[in-house]
């Protein structure tokens, strides 16, 4: 590619960054790195009342934390800063002037109340609700009189006849007849600027080549281009990504479940694997589904990412993350983790050094059922207490047992080795005494061992929790449970 590829990701600082948000920058992220372009992060931070500070710093963490580096921007500066719209008051001021200048805004006086009116019409009319530039009409001296009263107004942008065209690099052709589009505002009651006039004047000025975008912003466009024209700007390219659907088929959003990135951070999914699913929706790779983001990044265009929207399967992810946590190094694995065993209150700092050795075993029997960090909590819950909780259906099936659970505690109170051969062999012993086999051997000594269904091998679990621990808990079930059945 020729030109010089600039893109960027303008979130608005006004709660956490979600799933889509998130795609948006990463899909923009990895078309900057293949074309080795720039990738600029702007904050769009004009909505006063529910912007902050706080959520600023936020998103900012968020892409620091996913590896998402941006080459301008807050934190980092640039030719073109500010990058934060609230310190760019004077550069929209002096673009609305040369609009004024032109004469191609006027403003309006129409309240909330009229221009709903004004709708409601149109649409029992069957017509597609536009602004009717009632105000358009207004003398100068009309308006002076009006401002005079102290009346609020907007200011609206006059669209002019002719039917407007998107060449969208992901939807083709997209046209927009100019019967759709009414003057549109460009200032509210208070003087700030409005979005579609604010984002045209900072994606000239910091020269973006390509707008990579969610697919509701799709009808700004055409307003946009139009600015973009009456500014003398050329207009960038346009690519407007699909929404992320739940399963319902629905656009994705709190009903169903978790949409913000944060919640997935602090459940502890690796920023690889998350990244790495986050662009499997709406992008097809050739080279298959595992990729680290420099070969996302060498292998990315927009020619493969998809028009329909992506259902975002929450069994998906935590199988990617599965794939990450399986490739991490047993000792880095087992740092990583210590926060959460800590936090559940199953380990303190001075025991995880002492027993470091033990619990790169314990990680190591579980790793492969982690999909987040977060994980290791209920999968390790066994190694640290003997409070085991059965269900009724469990105690049910375990009156039945008492021989069998007998057998075990005999046969493992015998071994002097406790080793994993040394317990498998056990196992089979008291196998072929109770002429017992498959599930009917292992299931109740599981959920003698570990109050669990499924889990790691016992071979492995065994020898972890130690002879004294396994018997004492054999033990438990041939007395209070025995008494309880």
């Amino acid at each position: 590619m020729s030109e010089n590829v600039r893109v960027r990701f303008a979130p608005s600082p006004t709660g956490s960054l979600h799933l889509g948000n998130v795609r948006t920058a990463l899909y923009n992220w990895l078309y900057a790195r293949h074309n080795k372009g720039a990738f600029i992060l702007r904050v769009e931070d004009t909505d006063k009342e529910r912007s902050s500070d706080a959520h600023c710093e936020e998103l900012m963490d968020i892409l620091t934390w996913l590896g998402l580096k941006w080459d301008e921007g807050p934190r980092v500066g640039g030719p073109h800063a500010s990058y934060k719209q609230s310190e760019r008051t004077a550069i929209y001021e002096e673009h609305l002037s040369r609009l004024k200048g032109k004469k191609l805004v006027y403003p309006c006086y129409c309240t909330e109340e009229e221009l709903e009116l004004e709708r409601k019409r149109q649409l029992g009319r069957g017509h597609m609700p536009k602004y009717s530039g009632k105000c358009k009409k207004l003398t100068e001296d009309e308006t002076k009189k009006l401002d005079a009263e102290g009346k609020p107004s907007v200011l609206r942008f006059i669209v002019p006849p002719g039917e407007i065209v998107v060449n969208d690099e992901v939807r083709g052709e997209v046209h927009f007849p100019d019967d759709q589009l009414g003057d549109f505002v460009l200032t509210r009651s208070d003087k700030s600027p409005t979005y579609n006039f604010t984002v045209v004047v900072d994606d000239a000025l910091m020269k973006v080549t390509h707008v990579i975008r969610g697919e509701d912003h799709l009808s700004n466009t055409p307003k946009q281009i139009l600015l973009y024209n009456a500014l003398g700007y050329k207009p960038p390219k346009w690519a407007h990504l699909s929404i992320i659907k739940g399963p319902d088929g629905q656009k994705l959003s709190k009903r169903h479940g978790e949409t913000s990135v944060e919640a997935y951070k602090t459940k502890g999914y690796l920023p690889e694997a998350f990244l790495n699913y986050l662009a499997l929706l709406g992008w097809a790779p050739k080279s298959g589904e595992i990729l680290p983001l420099d070969q996302m990044a060498a292998e990315f265009d927009l020619a493969h990412v998809g028009k329909s929207g992506a259902i975002f399967d929450p069994v998906k992810l935590h199988w990617m993350g599965q794939q990450y946590v399986a490739k991490m190094a047993l000792d880095d694995l087992t740092r990583v983790l210590l926060p959460y065993l800590a936090d559940a209150q199953y380990i303190d700092r001075d025991q995880a050094r002492s027993k470091f050795d033990w619990l790169k075993g314990v990680v190591d029997t579980v790793r492969t059922n982690l999909g987040c960090l977060s994980d290791i909590v209920k999968e390790t819950f066994f190694f640290f207490s003997d409070e085991l909780h059965f269900e009724p259906a469990q105690s049910e099936e375990m009156k039945g047992q008492k021989a069998l659970v007998e057998a075990y505690l005999k046969a493992f109170s015998d071994i002097k080795d406790f080793n994993g051969e040394n317990f498998l062999k056990a196992v089979k012993e008291v196998g072929k005494q109770m002429n017992v086999k498959g599930k009917g051997l292992y299931h109740p000594l599981r959920l003698a061992m570990t109050g669990r269904e499924d889990g790691p091998e016992l071979v492995k679990i065994g020898p972890l929790l130690g002879k004294d621990e396994v018997v004492k808990r054999l033990a438990i079930w041939t007395t209070e449970q025995a008494e309880k059945a």
